[in-house]
Formats: structure tokens, sequence, C-alpha cells
């Protein structure tokens, strides 16, 4: 029995025979679904989608991006990673900032730097990753033309599209982050303010010089932005800027392409991109959950959320003390993501019975954490020094966020997140693109494994995911939403693996984000489980999620595949824009 209303949407789960996407833009979602009806394979759907959100939401994501897809070729029955992490430029290094201090919650950065500098200015910026990395999928796996799957895009950018209301939300918010730019503001605040979209259609963005970048790619591929006179032009506006960013490190960039990382949860293996991740945490939380019998437990009951909570601060203290790029700093990933590990976790939660990690902090975990280590996994790395991870065998150099899910007619799949928005003010005219300032994603001090270096990648919080059972798809899964990805992510998974909800239902359920030092409590969990968690030490804040620009926890989106029906079941967040298509 209810005392107070709150917030409980949710919307209809598609199901379909052949194929679906989903998307956070409706019109990125119809190119995909385009590109399906059109003979194309799920690869060719998701660049084409993916191509498409740069155009409706840099803000979220950007054609100077990073991100990271798994993608399954049923034919095959192998299933790739493609790793288009950003990198820092060559030049970069950790004297380049004046630190504050620790950052608040919610956001992408660790650390606050003197004048915004990692995230603001021509000092923030990583090298362009997202171009090359859709490139990539589309010319190893791809089966239409390049030039028909960006063309959906070119048409978005060049000839312009309608706001809608979370664009005119976002602006309307926002108004310093996209008018301290005049080219930005030239495009997305004609009119000096937000865009509108009542009375419908709404007033069109327009972008003419990224839809003819776009157009370049269409016909040259990633050589159109990575070589020749835009990448030139890139190097050139950086070194006036007093940025370190260089031509050459875009020649040099190349995204890595590899077998996924695995662990087994409840029957199933989850697979994710073998890089400094969001998802490399949920894997340790996976192995934790299993320990405890996460299966058994009812689901969002006290007992339920304790085991979770706990599980997820264990991982964050491991998370925030020893990950980072293992290409630069010894990383104890296989001990991290050990069976044995993870049992030794477990047993920690069972012994203590109470909330006794990640409480009584004055500070952050981010920032407690650093100098701190909780655990000790190098015990179980078996002597191995830095991280065993699967190898880019297949790279071609002999080397705000947004999420796609797409499966096929054939039972191919993609699940890609992609993030960079273009609040860095540093955007080189006449090329239409909208660099990113990622170095936040860094520690701007030495000696830590996510510190920063040149031509590393950051620790990033996206999470893109695929669960097999029996060798085959059966999950994909993803979100946007900064460090709030990776709670949620494990979430809905288990909501599917454990307790046998199909995509839309797991989605929607009450949640909880541990990732900072209060845990946040969806206001639609009973008062009694809120009380109970309390009476166990968690520190705790009721929050209500309701629609708006991001929310209090992330904004997730899944397929699964029944092949016992032969059909395809795909759910979207409810309080934003987000779509799922089938046919």
């Amino acid at each position: 029995m209810a005392l107070r209303s709150v917030w409980n949407p949710s919307k209809l789960e598609v199901v379909a025979e052949n194929g679906a996407v989903t998307a956070m833009q409706p019109p990125s979602a119809e190119a995909g679904m385009a590109m399906l009806k059109a003979g194309g394979n799920a690869v060719d759907a998701a660049v084409a989608m993916a191509f498409c959100n740069i155009v409706l939401e840099p803000y979220m994501a950007t054609i100077a991006g990073m991100g990271y897809m798994l993608v399954h070729m049923a034919g095959e029955g192998k299933t790739y990673a493609i790793d288009f992490n950003g990198r820092a430029p060559r030049a970069a290094h950790t004297d380049m900032y004046n630190v504050i201090g620790a950052a608040p919650a919610g956001g992408i950065q660790l650390f606050d730097v003197e004048g915004g500098a990692n995230q603001d200015g021509p000092l923030s910026i990583t090298v362009p990753a997202t171009c090359a990395g859709l490139c990539e999928a589309h010319s190893r796996f791809g089966s239409l033309p390049l030039e028909q799957v960006v063309e959906p895009s070119v048409a978005l950018a060049s000839d312009g599209f309608h706001s809608n209301w979370h664009l005119t939300l976002y602006t309307a918010n926002n108004p310093e982050m996209f008018g301290k730019d005049s080219y930005i503001a030239s495009m997305w605040m004609p009119e000096g303010r937000a865009p509108r979209s009542h009375p419908q259609p709404g007033e069109k963005v327009v972008q003419r010089e990224l839809g003819d970048l776009l157009r370049k790619i269409s016909k040259q591929g990633a050589a159109a932005m990575y070589e020749g006179e835009v990448a030139d032009e890139i190097g050139r506006y950086m070194r006036d800027s007093g940025g370190v960013l260089t031509a050459q490190d875009l020649h040099d960039y190349k995204p890595g392409v590899s077998p996924p990382l695995t662990v087994p949860y409840l029957g199933h293996e989850v697979a994710i991109v073998p890089t400094p991740s969001g998802a490399m945490t949920n894997m340790q939380v996976y192995r934790m959950l299993e320990n405890l019998g996460v299966a058994n437990m009812q689901h969002n009951s006290v007992e339920h959320l304790h085991a979770f909570i706990q599980a997820a601060r264990h991982a964050y203290a491991d998370r925030f003390r020893y990950l980072g790029d293992w290409e630069h700093a010894d990383v104890p990933l296989a001990g991290m993501l050990s069976e044995e590990y993870a049992g030794e976790m477990a047993d920690l939660i069972r012994d203590s019975g109470r909330a006794d990690i990640g409480v009584g902090m004055d500070e952050e975990p981010w920032a407690h954490y650093l100098d701190r280590a909780e655990h000790d996994p190098w015990q179980h790395q078996g002597g191995k020094v830095g991280a065993s991870v699967p190898r880019a065998a297949m790279d071609s150099n002999d080397e705000d966020t947004t999420h796609i899910n797409v499966v096929d007619k054939d039972r191919n799949a993609v699940s890609t997140t992609h993030t960079g928005f273009f609040g860095s003010g540093q955007n080189p005219p006449g090329t239409g693109v909208y660099l990113v300032g990622g170095m936040a994603w860094f520690i701007p001090m030495a000696g830590y494994a996510n510190s920063l270096a040149g031509w590393k990648r950051p620790l990033n919080n996206m999470a893109p995911v695929m669960v097999f059972k029996d060798g085959r798809p059966m999950l994909c899964q993803g979100a946007p939403g900064a460090r709030r990805i990776m709670n949620r992510g494990v979430q809905v998974v288990s909501n599917v693996v454990a307790f046998g909800m199909s995509p839309q239902e797991a989605l929607v359920q009450p949640t909880v984000d541990a990732s900072g030092r209060e845990t946040l409590v969806d206001a639609r969990i009973p008062e009694d489980v809120v009380q109970g968690l309390r009476d166990l030490g968690h520190l705790v804040k009721v929050v209500e999620e309701e629609p708006g620009m991001t929310g209090n926890f992330s904004r997730p989106s899944a397929i699964a595949i029944d092949y016992e029906t032969g059909l395809i079941h795909a759910g979207v967040d409810a309080f934003r824009p987000a779509i799922a298509l089938g046919y």
C-alpha cells in the first residue's frame, strides 16, 4: 500500500521474429531498422545508428569520442570485442594540471583541476576514437556498402532534424555549455535560446559541416578524418590553442579487435570488451553475487540489496585502487577476476552481515581508496605481473554517453556504448569535428594505475555486455549514465538471469546505486526494505526517478533472444525518448 505517489512508468516490450534494435533517439533506431530491412546485418545497423547518434546527441557522444563494441557473428560462432577507447595524446603528462581535490559524485571525472582544464579547453582533449571504431567494425563485419550505412546520418546533419522534448530540456538547462562556443551555439541555439519542440514538428538543428565530414567518411572511411586535411587542421588548431594533440596522434590511432573477456554467472557467460572500463568492475560483482547465492534470494529484499551493495562496494574499492590501463601499469586483473578472490570477498560479506565497507567516509570512494588497499588481489594473480586478457590478434597495425543493441534475422548481435560530449569548447572550424575532453577520466597525478600518461587509455565507466547460454548470445545490454552505468547494468542482467524477467520488466525495476559515498535507493522500494538497509548500517539516500535530462540512475536498454520460441524481446529506458523497434 502506497501512501505517496511516485513515478512508476514502463514502455511496451517489443517482440519480433526477424530483428530488433534499441537506441536512445528514435531517428537513430529508424536508421538501424532500415539497414536490417535492406538486407544488412546487425553491424550495419549498429554502425548506422552510432553515426546518427553523433548527429542527434553530440552532448552525449560525438564523432571524436570513444566507445566499446561487442559483435557476435552467428555464422562463425565467434564473438569479437572492438576497443575504440580513447587515448591521451602522446605528449600528455600529469604536470599539465593543478589538482584542486576529489570531484563530486555523479560525474565522469575523478578529480577536479584548476580551471577545469582536464575537461574543458585545449589540454582536455583525448585522441578521437569513435569514427575509427565504427569504420573498423563495418570494414570487418558489415555487409552493406559504407556509403549506404552512413547516409542516414548525412541527411540528419545536412538537412537537419526536428528537436524533441529531451533536446529542448537539455539545451534549456545547459545554456552555458551550448552557448560558450559560438560555433556550437550557431547550430544548437540559433535564436539564442533552446530549440523549441512544441508545437510539433520542433525547430530544426542543422550541422552542415558535420554532414560534409560524414559524406567524406561514407566514401573514404576513417581516412577522411584521420589522414589528410581534416587531421592536419585538427593538429594545427590544437597547436595554436595550446593543446598537445597532434595530427600524428590521429594518424597513429587504431582500434583494437580481440576476443572478449568472459566470466561465468549462474550457468551463463558474461562477455565484455577487455579495456579499462566499468565492465571490468561489474565482472567482480557478478563473481561475488554468484558466490553469495543471489539466485536464491527474494528480488529486491533486504537480503538481496544488502548483498548487492556490499559486493559493489568491495568491487569499487578495488577499482579505485588497482584499475587502469594494463598496457602502462601493473594491474592484478587475473587476481581480481579469479574465483578464489570472489569467494574470499563473498566470505567477508557473509561473515560481517552488516554494511562495513564504504560507510563512515568523509570523502567519495574514488578519493578514499586511491591510497588504501582494502583487499590484496595480487595474492590471487598467480605470480603474473599485469593482466591476463585477450590480445588484439586482429589489429590492423599488426593495433555523457549512449548505447545501442541490435539483433538481426541470422541472430548476429551487437552491444555497443559510445561517449564523449562536445562541451570541451574545442571545435576546429571547417572540420565538422567536435573534440572531446576525455582527460577527465584519468587521475591527474602521478603514481597510480589510472594516472595520466601519453598514449594511455583512460579508465572509463561504460559497460556494454553480452550474456551467453550454451555458446549463443541470449542478452545484449548496456546504458548511458556516467559512473552509475555500472551498478544498474549488473542489476538488469541479474533480473534476467537470476530472476527470470523479460528485458522491459528487468530494466524498469526499482534500483539502487552504490557508486558514491551515499547509496541511492529508488523511491519505489518499500519503506520497510529501506529501513532494513539502514538498520544494517547503510548510508541511504532515497531518490525519485522522473523524466529529465539524465536522472539519478543510468538509462539501460536490452535485447533478449529466446531460441525456443524464435522471438526477440527488446526493452528501453522509460523516462527518456529511448525506443525499441522490431520487424
